[in-house]
């Protein structure tokens, strides 16, 4: 039952995906390239950190994106079935090696590194220290559709290779579309714990992220990449470079919680 929900999530949330960028390439049918906003796939675990350097690259240049914000796996097939679009910043570069076999990116840009945890209450009052305890009668769990989303996906994947997931699967609660509504359930009390990248609770300030041994390799290198399809190829690149500049992008990746590469400082 929970695969049957978890895939027509999926579906429904990727029609709706694709109908506003068909829509949108409607728009815009016949308008000068020049004239065109950047199109940006996003995965929503960037949201917060994206839209606080979208803010300052509108500031600086006058240019303000539009972005399509989505589980990562959805986003793909956006791209892949509209052909549209500039950049794409999946939560997992996993995800930017399937569209580099379907030859729909480019250059891409490394960013920053996100850790799985799980998300607890401040305090953590269930006294969650590892697996056990998810699996626990009296703790309730939500995670993010594995088909979906990088965060489900990369949990499913490191508790298969250790023969724990399927447990886990049968105890968990209640499978969301995207990482934020996992925060989200947590937050509002809807379940005790949520498994989660731990940059995504910068924006919950009630909320707290707990390492687990189980989970302790478990994460994912974030980066950016320039689209095949894309019509202003200079202008998405001049985005991606200030996006992976040390001291423009990366400082924001720092400053909400993710662990950020090593980049060159910003040269316009």
């Amino acid at each position: 039952m929970a695969d049957m929900r978890n895939r027509t999530l999926l579906a429904v949330f990727g029609s709706l995906g694709l109908l506003v960028v068909l829509v949108l390439s409607l728009m815009w049918n016949g308008e000068p390239a020049a004239e065109r906003p950047l199109v940006i796939y996003c995965a929503v675990s960037n949201k917060p950190v994206f839209e606080a350097i979208r803010a300052d690259y509108e500031k600086a240049y006058g240019s303000s994106p539009f972005v399509q914000y989505g589980p990562s796996q959805t986003l793909l097939a956006s791209i892949e079935v509209s052909r549209t679009g500039d950049l794409y910043l999946p939560a997992d570069d996993s995800y930017l090696d399937l569209a580099q076999s379907k030859k729909l990116i480019g250059e891409r840009f490394p960013l920053a590194v996100m850790r799985a945890a799980v998300a607890v209450p401040k305090g953590n009052p269930k006294r969650i220290t590892g697996l056990s305890d998810l699996l626990r009668d009296d703790v309730r769990l939500a995670q993010a559709n594995p088909d979906a989303t990088a965060i489900g996906k990369l949990t499913r994947e490191v508790l298969t290779d250790s023969g724990q997931w399927e447990k886990l699967h049968a105890h968990t609660t209640a499978y969301t579309t995207t990482i934020a509504e996992v925060a989200t359930s947590v937050k509002v009390g809807a379940v005790d714990a949520g498994i989660v990248y731990d940059a995504v609770l910068h924006d919950y300030p009630s909320l707290e992220a707990v390492a687990i041994p189980e989970l302790a390799g478990a994460k994912s290198d974030v980066a950016v990449a320039v689209l095949s399809t894309s019509i202003r190829s200079q202008q998405a690149q001049h985005l991606a470079r200030y996006l992976s500049a040390s001291d423009k992008g990366l400082a924001k990746y720092r400053e909400f919680g993710f662990q950020p590469v090593s980049g060159e400082p910003w040269k316009d």
